[in-house]
């Protein structure tokens, strides 16, 4: 009777950590979503700026650019554009970052929903457990199981925080590999470009650049959600830096076929090593899991010799 009790104890237990780890984490996503939105209202601002200030001298009219700028009117105008682009560019990534933000929100705030009894549950039935030790049981086993539970618990919550860790460094492998996949496509139609391909393979190569620029905005945010999973385990040495992953927007006549081809081949070498790097921790991660659940298969072991012994 107890050991059956005990072992839906045991998957109400785990539930009840989970939805501490979530809780603490819908809280502070919460605050972090509002702290973003306002810095991306920001950026929208001055994007809107910049794009009026390129406007503005598309229109200079004849007599204007004459009497003021017409020897640099080119130059200010390439400046001006320059400007947007990286208005732009900065709004565009802080706008995927707050709309993975949201959808990790939704999906944490769904989670909690299917959470949401197992603490009543488990006070329940751990009444029903302690009634039943107080008739059958004495107190050394009391003060063992007491300190066996403790210690379960912990090894618990670590798994958990583990377990959330590699949810997000496994989503951002995906799209590590996505972004992988649109470079090397691009490089090849780039290949074909510079070998004399026509307007259809510029296209094709452009548009795989686009692709792959929009999964770097992605790669960039869900790097610093997995650097914050790995920081609540404490793991020193295998957080990663935004930094590290560099992509440029190519333009038209902007860069020569050539110095694409070289961006290309310099962020596919980039993509795979923090590939690789996602797959150590992940391997790691995966290593100590299992490390975990050895411990917490004796711990139970000892718990059910004590119950069966009562």
């Amino acid at each position: 009777m107890i050991k059956e009790i005990n072992e839906k104890l045991i998957k109400l237990k785990e539930e009840i950590v989970l939805k501490k780890i979530l809780d603490k984490k819908l809280k502070n996503l919460s605050l972090q979503l509002e702290k973003d939105k306002s810095e991306l209202y920001e950026l929208e601002v001055n994007l809107k700026k910049e794009y009026k200030d390129v406007e503005k001298l598309k229109k200079l009219s004849f007599a204007s650019i004459l009497a003021t700028v017409m020897s640099n009117k080119d130059e200010k105008l390439e400046k001006e554009q320059q400007e947007y682009i990286m208005a732009k560019i900065k709004y565009d990534e802080f706008s995927s970052k707050v709309e993975l933000l949201k959808e990790n929100i939704e999906s944490i705030k769904f989670r909690l929903e299917t959470l949401k009894y197992c603490e009543n549950e488990y006070k329940a039935l751990l009444n029903k457990k302690l009634e039943l030790i107080k008739l059958y049981g004495d107190q050394d086993k009391k003060v063992k199981l007491s300190k066996i539970e403790e210690e379960i618990e912990k090894m618990l919550l670590e798994k958990k925080e583990i377990e959330e860790a590699e949810s997000a460094g496994k989503d951002l492998l995906r799209t590590a590999n996505l972004a992988k996949d649109s470079l090397n496509s691009a490089k090849n139609w780039g290949i074909f470009d510079i070998a004399g391909g026509d307007m259809l393979s510029s296209i094709a190569k452009h548009n795989k650049i686009n692709e792959a620029e929009a999964q770097f905005r992605r790669v960039s945010t869900l790097i610093n959600r997995f650097n914050k999973e790995l920081g609540d385990i404490q793991f020193e040495g295998l957080s990663f830096s935004t930094t590290t992953i560099a992509f440029d927007i190519f333009f038209d006549n902007i860069f020569t076929d050539f110095s694409v081809q070289n961006k290309i081949n310099s962020s596919l070498d980039n993509i795979r090593n923090l590939i690789r790097r996602v797959e150590e921790v992940l391997a790691t991660l995966n290593s100590k899991k299992v490390s975990i659940n050895s411990r917490i298969s004796n711990l139970r072991k000892d718990y059910d010799s004590i119950i069966e012994s009562i």
